[in-house]
C-alpha cells in the first residue's frame, strides 16, 4: 500500500490518520505497528534445529502523537477526542476504523484505545496528546495451528538435480551409494 500512495510524492497523507470516517485535526505522526506472528519452537533434543509451529497473530500495537498549533485544531480535537473515549455503563466498547498508509500495509484497519494521554507542551509552539491503540480483530472460528513445511529448492546448484526437484532422502543416498560400490566391485 505504501507503495502506492508513498510519503515522497503524497506526504499528507502520511501527515493525517482517518479515525471513523474523520480526518484528524492538525498532523500525526504515527509510531511503529509491529505485524507480529507467533510460533511455539520445539528444539531438537541432542541434535540441531527445531520445528516451528505457527500458534497465532496478536494484535499489532503502537502509539500516534497528535499535533495542534491553531485555535480550530482544539475546537476540532474537541469532537475527535471522544472516540478515544469509552465508559462501558453507557455503551458497549466499540472497536474503531482507522486509515493511515502505513497501518494498511500491514492490514490494521480497526483499534481500540488502551491510553489517551493529556495535552502537552512541547516548548516549541506545538501541543501534543499520545495515543495507544491496539488492534481490534476477533479470533476466527477456525483454528489456524500449523508447522511450516521445509522451503522448496529454487535455485539451482552446479552439479545437482533441476531446480524445484527435492532432494534426495537420506535412505535414496545410501541405495544410490551401494550402487555405485556394486558397479565398483563388479566392474573387471
Amino acid at each position: 500500500m505504501s507503495g502506492q500512495i508513498d510519503p515522497l510524492t503524497n506526504p499528507q497523507a502520511w501527515d493525517v490518520v482517518v479515525i471513523g470516517n474523520v480526518e484528524c485535526p492538525g498532523v500525526c505522526k504515527v509510531g511503529e505497528f509491529k505485524r507480529e506472528a507467533k510460533f511455539d519452537v520445539k528444539l531438537g533434543k541432542g541434535s540441531f534445529g527445531s520445528t516451528e509451529t505457527y500458534v497465532g497473530r496478536p494484535p499489532a500495537k503502537g502509539t500516534i502523537e497528535f499535533y495542534l498549533w491553531l485555535p480550530i485544531h482544539f475546537q476540532q480535537w474537541d469532537t475527535f477526542r471522544p472516540r478515544f473515549k469509552y465508559d462501558p455503563t453507557k455503551k458497549n466498547v466499540q472497536a474503531i476504523d482507522i486509515y493511515h498508509p502505513s497501518l494498511a500495509d500491514i492490514d490494521v484497519s480497526s483499534v481500540v484505545c488502551e491510553q489517551l494521554g493529556s495535552l502537552q507542551h512541547d516548548g516549541k509552539g506545538l501541543w501534543t496528546i499520545k495515543v495507544d491503540l491496539l488492534e481490534y480483530f476477533p479470533a476466527p472460528a477456525k483454528s489456524a495451528v500449523s508447522t511450516p513445511s521445509g522451503a522448496a529448492q529454487t535455485v539451482a546448484v552446479p552439479g545437482t538435480a533441476p531446480a524445484g526437484t527435492p532432494p534426495p532422502s537420506a535412505d535414496q543416498q545410501l541405495q544410490a551409494q551401494i550402487q555405485q560400490l556394486l558397479a565398483q566391485a563388479s566392474a573387471p
